[in-house]
């Protein structure tokens, strides 16, 4: 028994080794589709310049609404970013999400809304959390930071801010 005790206590002292996905260094090759025109929607069409932003979020997800909400509300301080929020969520329900948290997102040429109908961005950007944001370099495609989970829009502030310097 004493053998046991010590075995438990040492896998419970010991720290694990954390298994993560990493997001992709670069912009992976996607094909999705707009939401609200059906048109495809392919790497080939991100912006040239600025800052390119991915939000994956599930419509129903608290954390999600919470950061939808506050991108909303700080569009304005947002500039030279283009925001792509993807869900596989269904239209209607993405309908829900911008009427219901944010309603400012809709109308705004710096933000789109991404379908991902088969799995693609996950297995391209492996979320592992929700919300998931993507902050990338547009000229160069490369990952400058990922945010995984996170529900405050001023924690993508100060990382925004900490990228501009």
């Amino acid at each position: 028994m004493k053998t046991f005790t010590l075995i438990l206590i040492t896998f419970l002292i010991i720290p694990t080794k954390r298994v993560s996905a990493q997001a992709p260094a670069q912009i992976p090759y996607f094909s999705l589709q707009e939401v609200f025109t059906g048109k495809s929607f392919k790497t080939s069409d991100l912006p040239k310049e600025g800052l390119i932003i991915f939000n994956y979020y599930d419509t129903g997800c608290s954390h999600c609404q919470k950061m939808g909400a506050g991108i909303a509300e700080q569009l304005q301080a947002f500039k030279n970013i283009k925001f792509y929020f993807v869900a596989m969520n269904d239209v209607e329900y993405v309908e829900g999400f911008i009427n219901m948290f944010a309603k400012k997102l809709r109308p705004h040429s710096n933000v789109s809304f991404i379908l991902d109908k088969n799995g693609q961005f996950i297995s391209l950007f492996k979320p592992t959390q929700t919300p998931s944001l993507y902050i990338y370099d547009a000229k160069t495609h490369k990952l400058l930071k990922h945010l995984d989970g996170v529900d405050d829009v001023k924690v993508l502030q100060v990382a925004l801010q900490q990228l501009i310097k």
